[in-house]
């Protein structure tokens, strides 16, 4: 929402106890003072809306041994995971919602740090695999882009009226999938038992009857 500049005639000492409020809070003067006055009003902003939809992610994420929430600022989230192979690859899943109610939700950046050059190309290989999973049964027109070993994919705003919880049980589910997929087609890459079919028969399983983000 659009934010308009007001003078207000304020003591000097309320002044002095906000700005120390504030930075214990890491915010600036401005946007302290704009929660509070929404709070006390009942009004819930923007930013609050995105750092209570984090807060029930991460929430979720903690019933999951292998991803962990790292933080949270700015409208952004990081979850970082690890792959079950030889060389323990991480994975991080960078969130960002966007403020503005626009035809998008965020974008999530999916990433790996690994310098072997054969596990990069298996990550790459994958992010095709969901990337063609993802146009066949949710999307064609998600944009997209994979270059290495990163994936950023735009996450869509679901057509149905979700409140918060159910768009960060969404978020949550996508990233817990996808981590748990790419960890079993590591698991059986040099076996060849993961296929592509498998991976689309997994993906199918998981995503069915779920809002599409």
């Amino acid at each position: 929402m659009a934010k308009a500049v007001y003078s207000l005639a304020l003591d000097e000492n309320v002044i002095r106890l906000v700005d120390a409020a504030a930075h214990r809070a890491g915010m600036s003067r401005s946007n302290y003072v704009n929660r509070v006055l929404a709070e006390s009003v009942g009004y819930e902003t923007a930013e609050q809306r995105i750092e209570n939809l984090f807060s029930a992610v991460e929430n979720l994420l903690k019933e999951h041994g292998n991803l962990h929430f790292f933080n949270a600022s700015s409208g952004m989230a990081t979850v970082t995971g690890s792959i079950a192979c030889r060389y323990r690859p991480k994975m991080k899943y960078a969130v960002e919602i966007y403020p503005e109610n626009g035809g998008y939700l965020g974008e999530v950046k999916i990433s790996s740090r690994t310098g072997n050059g054969y596990v990069k190309n298996a990550i790459e290989e994958f992010y095709r695999l969901w990337g063609l999973m993802e146009e066949r049964y949710v999307s064609a027109d998600i944009p997209r882009e994979i270059s290495d070993g990163r994936m950023r994919r735009v996450l869509l705003r679901p057509s149905a009226d979700l409140d918060s919880a159910d768009l960060a049980q969404a978020i949550a589910h996508y990233i817990d999938v996808f981590d748990a997929l790419i960890n079993e087609y590591f698991t059986d890459l040099e076996s060849g038992g993961f296929s592509a079919k498998d991976l689309e028969y997994a993906f199918r399983r998981a995503f069915y009857m779920r809002p599409a983000i």
